[in-house]
């Protein structure tokens, strides 16, 4: 299943809620949430999750960055962006980052996605993105958009299709290292993240 939330924001009060990300990793949050940018999810809330399953908890993350606008994030939102980072790393959640928007990337020519990963402003951009964020250049991905396209693009499904293998096998691999053969071991996975 995927989960997607609204996005981050800069300004106090807009966007997703800090206080959620907790939350929403450990599976606490129902299915159609519906997500208050000023009022957090609380244990008294009463579809709150209190036991979820294995099945609830987020197993991979995607941080969705715009390549052209990586360079100029403000502290405020790198800020937001390194705590959400800084949660999923205490919860042990493989992550991934996927930078959007490469075919308005001023070095696409004629279309060539897939040599996309090898010019210069993209391989400059990825940096800032392992340098910031502390993600692995292996984890962190390219895709295009279709956000206008009446058709379908093969070099565009190409990406999008290589990405989303890839946050599989980080899922897959966050499963496997879950101690499920232990006796007891899936409470002690579902145990809160501290």
């Amino acid at each position: 299943m995927l989960c997607d939330t609204m996005g981050l924001d800069g300004a106090e009060g807009a966007g997703l809620c800090m206080d959620d990300i907790p939350h929403i990793l450990k599976g606490c949050m129902p299915d159609r949430y519906q997500f208050n940018s000023r009022k957090p999810i609380t244990p008294e809330h009463s579809t709150f999750i209190t036991s979820p399953s294995l099945k609830d908890r987020i197993h991979c993350v995607a941080y969705v960055l715009d390549i052209n606008s990586i360079d100029n994030l403000y502290s405020k939102m790198l800020a937001k962006v390194k705590q959400v980072h800084k949660e999923v790393l205490n919860c042990g959640i493989a992550y991934v980052a996927l930078l959007t928007k490469v075919d308005d990337c001023s070095e696409v020519l004629q279309d060539n996605f897939l040599n996309m990963s090898r010019s210069m402003t993209s391989q400059s951009r990825v940096m800032n993105v392992h340098k910031m964020l502390g993600i692995p250049i292996s984890n962190i991905l390219m895709v295009g958009n279709y956000a206008s396209d009446l058709e379908l693009d093969p070099m565009k499904d190409i990406l999008i299709l290589s990405a989303l293998r890839q946050m599989l096998r980080a899922a897959d691999d966050f499963l496997e290292d879950l101690p499920l053969e232990e006796t007891g071991a899936i409470e002690r996975a579902l145990q809160p993240c501290i």
